[in-house]
């Protein structure tokens, strides 16, 4: 039951293990690895249980980050345009370049949040920014992997991936502009194999030798007088 106690002692207990991290870490470090968690990586490794191993961790492709880089770069020479421009109407290109550079940084945090992980059990992706998403699927369970590489997105190396099981609906299904989506249908594959025990090859069994006929020449046998003379 929640009391006016029980929260002071949560949040006392909470700012003397934020004073440890400090003094284990430092300020600097520490307030890097906060900022640094919002681009995704401590979604993936809340979602990892014990002793489970990442295979290929893949990140939306780089020319996602085209728009909200125009975006940023509109943003600055609004900035740079504002001390030149009347008082009465500077507030115009600084809200514009406000809007623009928060544009900017929200979606580039939606970009880089959104991962796809294929580890050595199962695949699953973690999206989202303000509203979470999470949405997983086993190895054995993947039946067709179908790779998609438009014209435009192969000079980037990028593409699509499409996991198909015997669901009708799934949450892991369509993988959008990945770098190297072959790559990881790869590795998926060989997973899949390993999964199911298909990559072991089957044991040959040994050849057995042609028996030969009792009445052979060559067989060993008593020492006749054609066997002497070499005459068989």
């Amino acid at each position: 039951m929640w009391t006016p106690r029980r929260a002071a002692d949560g949040l006392s207990d909470g700012f003397i293990r934020w004073l440890d991290r400090v003094a284990e870490d430092g300020l600097i470090r520490l307030f890097w690895r906060n900022f640094t968690s919002w681009f995704g990586h401590r979604l993936v490794r809340r979602k990892l249980v014990a002793g489970e191993e990442i295979v290929a961790e893949c990140k939306h492709s780089a020319i996602l980050y085209g728009l909200p880089a125009l975006a940023a770069l509109g943003g600055v020479l609004l900035l740079v345009v504002a001390p030149f421009m009347q008082a009465r109407t500077a507030w115009l290109p600084l809200a514009g370049a406000a809007g623009l550079l928060g544009y900017a940084l929200i979606k580039s945090l939606y970009i880089a949040r959104d991962r796809f992980v294929v580890t050595d059990s199962r695949v699953f992706r973690v999206w989202g920014l303000f509203s979470l998403n999470e949405a997983e699927m086993e190895i054995v369970r993947l039946l067709d992997i179908t790779v998609v590489r438009p014209w435009w997105l192969r000079p980037f190396r990028s593409g699509h991936l499409v996991l198909e099981n015997a669901a009708q609906e799934q949450g892991v299904r369509d993988i959008h502009f990945i770098p190297r989506p072959n790559d990881v249908a790869r590795v998926i594959h060989a997973l899949r194999r390993e999964a199911t025990g298909a990559s072991a090859p089957a044991a040959e069994e040994p050849k057995k030798k042609n028996p030969r006929r009792p009445d052979h020449p060559r067989n060993p046998g008593p020492a006749t007088a054609r066997r002497r003379q070499g005459v068989y």
